[in-house]
């Protein structure tokens, strides 16, 4: 009784004085002003138990029981718990044990929210009986989250054989485990930790092959080998159920030299995703306790940029948005597309069919996404004038499938007539791409899929509209997360 009542008042009045910390490092008042359901965080964070591993293990003071693991990560102003069976492994079925972990959980106001389980046996195993005997090896793990309230267990993919031999064997495993899952109310998500499941391409098949809503994934930020790890965080997006945003390195500036935690925090923000984002540290040339801060620190700044942007298309109507000249838009799966295009010439003087936006603005910075059809050609606007071509009236950048040598002319990513990219960043016809346009008084930049593509000073126009180019009756263009923030 006295050690609840102890944690309860740690929770109600001691935390701000007993080491709990705001992601600057600095005192918080109170337990709420500390916790990342907050109104601070677009994204709710959680702490994945291996970031205090060597604690745990008994490796380096001081040492951590797993019952603790509730008490550091409220400290640490994080509510959500990603725990590690590794760490209690011997206590998957003991209800008393179980029934502790929940309670501090419950007294210090934390979600319990996976299990990640290691060292159960291969769900690809190429061995059948080795297969059926790793799915039931993880069975005692559903049981334990679902008592402790989680939502999923986290298992791994390895196996042996061909790409596709692969897929085949962890689809199976994966599949029957998932259905297990399924009794309990539990997810049952994969992340990229080594072998071919780091592969983005690949791990995207298996969930294909599984093909159950209760099966999924957890990209890891730092775990894709020589695999692009943007590309990879982007192919499982669609299908994660938890995130893990791994740091182990830090600058001077606090940044992860490794990952642009800015760049990934977009990818998954644009994925729709709105669940736990877990912290998993391990810097260099501090403890586990500083690397969790630092990399919460360096959250908390992404999750500030995010803040300032605001949406300016609601995905689902044009409201706030004016059709010009012409052409058709639509609203189709949350994304504006625009058809049956007309009018455009070179003519400074006349315009064809555009969308313009209510607002003009001066300064800002603009990230929206884009997929165009086949031979299409389409264009962003900005700093227009309602009237003529907007491209000369103001700036165009330019969106087509050429992929030859960069111009100012046909270039994806050119500003139109004006100058040239330095690289050619678009992708193929069909696929996505993630632009940022900033232009703040006579300087211009251009990002496309992470890459600078323009940066420049022009003073042709330093104020007007923005605008989407609907160009002719041949192509299909579709904008998606369309944000704003003035500067």
């Amino acid at each position: 009784m006295s050690e609840t009542l102890s944690r309860r008042r740690f929770l109600g009045t001691t935390l701000a004085t007993a080491g709990a910390l705001s992601l600057h490092g600095t005192p918080q008042t109170t337990a709420r002003a500390a916790s990342a359901t907050s109104a601070e965080f677009p994204f709710k964070i959680s702490l994945a138990q291996w970031s205090l591993n060597q604690g745990l293990f008994g490796r380096v003071e001081p040492k951590i029981d797993n019952l603790d693991f509730a008490r550091i990560a409220r400290e640490l102003g994080i509510d959500g718990l990603e725990y590690v069976n590794q760490f209690f492994m011997d206590k998957a079925r003991d209800r008393s044990y179980l029934a502790e972990m929940k309670r501090r959980a419950d007294d210090y106001g934390c979600e319990s929210v996976l299990i990640m389980c290691d060292n159960e046996g291969n769900l690809g195993d190429p061995d059948e009986a080795k297969r059926l005997q790793a799915v039931e090896n993880h069975v005692k793990w559903l049981e334990a989250a679902k008592f402790l309230g989680c939502h999923s267990i986290r298992v791994n993919a390895h196996s042996q054989g061909s790409f596709e031999e692969q897929q085949k064997l962890v689809a199976d495993g994966l599949g029957r485990l998932c259905r297990r899952g399924a009794e309990y109310g539990l997810n049952v998500i994969v992340e990229n930790h080594g072998g071919l499941s780091s592969n983005g391409k690949w791990l995207v098949g298996v969930m294909e092959r599984v093909d159950l809503p209760n099966c999924g994934t957890l990209p890891d930020f730092g775990n894709f080998g020589d695999y692009d790890r943007y590309l990879g965080v982007e192919e499982l997006m669609p299908y994660a159920k938890g995130v893990s945003a791994k740091a182990t390195q830090f600058d001077d500036q606090g940044n992860d030299p490794n990952t642009d935690f800015f760049r990934m925090m977009r990818i998954v923000r644009d994925a729709g995703y709105r669940g736990y984002v877990g912290i998993e540290s391990g810097g260099r040339r501090m403890t586990e306790i500083e690397a969790v801060q630092a990399t919460r620190r360096l959250l908390q700044r992404v999750f500030d940029q995010q803040r300032r942007t605001e949406p300016i298309f609601n995905g689902v109507n044009l409201d706030g948005w004016t059709k010009i000249a012409g052409g058709q838009w639509t609203v189709e799966d949350g994304a504006l597309v625009g058809r049956n295009g007309r009018d455009w010439t070179t003519d400074p003087e006349k315009t064809g069919s555009w969308l313009q936006y209510k607002w003009p603005v001066r300064d800002f910075r603009l990230e929206l996404q884009y997929n165009m059809s086949e031979r299409g050609n389409s264009g962003v606007f900005f700093r227009s004038a309602t009237e003529k071509n907007p491209a000369f009236t103001g700036y165009e950048m330019q969106i087509t499938n050429y992929s030859g040598p960069p111009n100012k002319g046909g270039s994806p990513g050119a500003l139109y007539d004006v100058i040239a990219p330095s690289r050619h960043a678009a992708r193929p016809a069909g696929q996505w791409n993630a632009v940022t346009i900033t232009a703040q008084g006579p300087r211009i930049a251009i990002n496309m899929n992470g890459q600078r593509i323009i940066d420049t000073e022009l003073d042709r126009s330093m104020q007007g509209y923005i605008g989407l180019q609907n160009h002719d009756d041949r192509t299909t263009i579709r904008f998606r997360n369309i944000r704003l923030e003035v500067l």
